[in-house]
């Protein structure tokens, strides 16, 4: 992997910095975010806890995750609640002013970037400092281009509200690149490699953005749609013109689309195509059987999470506030005995299977 770091190993007297943990409780909590980072390694909140791990490093007033592309507009991914007065001038247009998008758009490899550093003087007094950067109190901002997909970097990037970091500061978090590189690696492995479930069998699979742009695809999927009678050409052409989650392959088996969150981020409001086994003669069960026990509410929110819908959508649909919509799904997902969205897929996909749907 080429990584470039635009980031000086020296500190201001020309020493070099050594990387260091300033003191043990700083090295037990940096220890332990790493620990939590690996163990989220292919969940929904892989990138959180990669955010603590910046943050065990370095004082910071906030994080954020930024999808930025070399092909559109900025994705504000995490915070997953951003207030309006500062949402809304970033995304009216504001972005394209934003140093750390122009440096993806222009130079576009892997590194650690200072918002101080990079920006250029006439940046601190035009619109996107007056406007966003002081609605969203950040003085200073450390960004961490991760390794692209599809074009596109999942940046880790935290924030201190007065004054700026420092070259020690700037320093440990450019010598954590490779680790934190390297956990983003195991990640889209994890999701690419072995699909939505832990399984020792790779099935295809292919994640593609919200353009509808495949972003990437596994070995089994490049072999499937390679092989001649495969019919998986056919079957996406079939998902694409009925605008159905499910298309039936010749050997029985099943294309399987399912849309990514708009906190996914790595494709963010995206979508995932996964090949599963067809239970065309399975026994048949009682449909709504896996539902059971959910209340007529939860199955409304686990209706609405399978047709692709994110939180703030289903909210909007029933006329509840997000937190409620969180807590519904806390609950059905305790009942259900899962703890991720994709899970919540697997075990849609299982009863597909149990009722030969």
């Amino acid at each position: 992997m080429n990584i470039h770091s635009p980031v000086s190993r020296l500190a201001p007297d020309n020493s070099q910095i050594r990387f260091e943990i300033p003191n043990s409780m700083a090295k037990l909590g940096f220890c332990t975010a790493i620990g939590r980072a690996s163990a989220a390694i292919g969940d929904e909140d892989f990138y959180d806890r990669m955010l603590d791990v910046m943050t065990s490093l370095v004082e910071a007033d906030q994080h954020s995750l930024v999808r930025y592309s070399n092909s559109g507009a900025p994705d504000l991914i995490i915070p997953r609640e951003i207030r309006s007065e500062v949402a809304a001038p970033y995304g009216s247009g504001l972005y394209a002013l934003d140093p750390f998008h122009d440096y993806w758009r222009t130079v576009g490899l892997p590194a650690v970037c200072s918002l101080r550093r990079l920006a250029p003087a006439e940046m601190w007094k035009s619109r996107y400092a007056l406007e966003f950067l002081r609605a969203a109190s950040i003085s200073d901002e450390i960004a961490v281009f991760l390794p692209p997909i599809g074009g596109a970097s999942p940046t880790l990037i935290v924030d201190r509200a007065v004054g700026e970091f420092t070259a020690a500061e700037l320093a440990m978090i450019d010598n954590a690149f490779p680790l934190l590189a390297g956990l983003h690696d195991a990640h889209l492995k994890a999701i690419i490699s072995h699909g939505l479930a832990a399984d020792a069998t790779e099935k295809p699979l292919r994640l593609l953005d919200r353009r509808g742009d495949e972003l990437a695809a596994n070995g089994a999927w490049r072999r499937l749609i390679a092989a001649p009678n495969g019919g998986l050409v056919e079957a996406l052409v079939e998902l694409a013109n009925s605008g159905r989650r499910q298309a039936l392959l010749p050997d029985g088996r099943l294309v399987v689309r399912s849309a990514l969150g708009a906190d996914f981020g790595a494709a963010p409001g995206g979508q995932c195509d996964q090949v599963e086994v067809s239970a065309m003669r399975a026994p048949r069960a009682d449909r709504s059987a896996w539902l059971s026990t959910l209340t007529h509410r939860e199955r409304q929110i686990v209706e609405l999470t399978l047709e692709g819908h994110p939180i703030a959508s289903i909210a909007d649909r029933l006329g509840v506030k997000r937190g409620t919509i969180k807590n519904h799904r806390l609950r059905l997902y305790q009942k259900l005995d899962i703890t991720t969205e994709r899970e919540l897929f697997l075990t849609y996909v299982q009863h597909l299977r149990a009722t030969g749907t």
